[in-house]
């Protein structure tokens, strides 16, 4: 079964870290946390019409916040 791509990509990050990766031709984006390298590279391919090289993931939980 397909999936959509546009449920595969949520929202491209954008900060300035990821923005001084942009001259390297790195791109950030928010993807379904059950998605793969494979199904997130097809994704991208497949909404802007580029040739990905190559997908690195990242599983992050956020900072803890007292108050």
């Amino acid at each position: 079964m397909m999936k959509d791509p546009h449920d595969i990509i949520i929202r491209p990050l954008i900060t300035e870290k990821t923005m001084s990766l942009k001259e390297e031709n790195k791109y950030v984006f928010e993807v379904a946390k059950n998605a793969n390298k494979t199904e997130i590279k097809n994704a991208l391919e497949a909404i802007f019409g580029v040739k990905v090289e190559k997908v690195n993931t990242v599983r992050q939980l956020g900072k803890v916040k007292r108050m």
